[in-house]
């Protein structure tokens, strides 16, 4: 673990210099956020009134929607970041020809994927941070926390459960030096059946079961759970149970296609291709 958080520093270090020079574009990708909280603000009021109807509150548990939505929002940017990230390093190192010199250091395999994605993860805590100040200052999103640690938790296994998969679309690039195209397939059936925007009680009956298969449905409920509706660790239990499942078989899997896919590249001699 020393070790790994060693890594971790220093790619956190480095890749904050990077950002950190292009401060426009910092400011810029806030002001997006922005934006975007505003854009669901006025649909919330366009979908759900100020008054909404009771089956507009039974499909989102008894939230407003706006609430519904952000809770959404914040979660999809680890998800997003989950899947992504580790795929967009890689490639990166790819190109700019630093991957083999990383890959031949005593660092673990797994340390260095994971590792290199530090500064994308911590960008998206600031960027759900800054939905939630958004949503109380400016919207006024009324929070009823019930429990800190069961919103950490969740989030940490969703980032973990995606992570997996997030792991072997690295593994895809580090082999056959494309993007993954599976992950927007991913992305977009989780948007569909995740709760994210749209409650899964709403599709027909013939998918609602399809949410039960998608790790970000019970980090979403979760979060909602403890954020929003004053639960605690004990009643959102059996959502991060769940999560912790899909991270215990996910994860696993996306370290063993990495090390395949580093070996067989290694073995045609092809890792610095790209």
């Amino acid at each position: 673990m020393r070790d790994f958080l060693r890594i971790a520093w220093a790619f956190l270090v480095r890749d904050f210099q990077v950002e950190t020079s292009y401060r426009l574009a910092f400011v810029l990708q806030v002001f997006g956020l922005l934006v975007s909280a505003t854009l669901w603000y006025f649909m919330a009021r366009f979908v759900g009134g100020n008054h909404p109807s009771a089956r507009m509150l039974e499909l989102t548990g008894n939230l407003d929607y706006f609430a519904y939505v952000l809770v959404g929002l914040m979660v999809s940017r680890f998800l997003d970041v989950s899947l992504h990230a580790y795929a967009s390093q890689i490639r990166q190192e790819q190109t700019t020809g630093t991957l083999e010199a990383m890959l031949v250091t005593p660092a673990r395999l797994g340390h260095v994927i994971v590792a290199s994605s530090a500064w994308a993860f911590l960008f998206a805590a600031i960027q759900s941070g800054l939905y939630l100040v958004f949503g109380v200052t400016l919207f006024g999103l009324h929070l009823d926390v019930g429990s800190v640690a069961g919103i950490l938790a969740a989030l940490v296994l969703t980032v973990l459960a995606f992570s997996g998969i997030g792991i072997l679309s690295a593994a895809f690039v580090l082999y056959f030096k494309r993007g993954n195209p599976v992950n927007f397939v991913i992305s977009s059936m989780t948007m569909l059946f995740g709760n994210v925007l749209i409650p899964a009680r709403s599709l027909p009956e013939s998918l609602q079961w399809i949410s039960r298969l998608i790790p970000v449905s019970y980090a979403t409920e979760a979060v909602r759970g403890a954020l929003l509706k004053g639960q605690g660790l004990r009643e959102i239990l059996p959502d991060l149970g769940a999560l912790a499942a899909f991270a215990a078989v996910l994860v696993p899997l996306g370290l063993l296609g990495a090390r395949i896919a580093v070996n067989r590249a290694k073995r045609e001699g092809s890792l610095v291709q790209y």
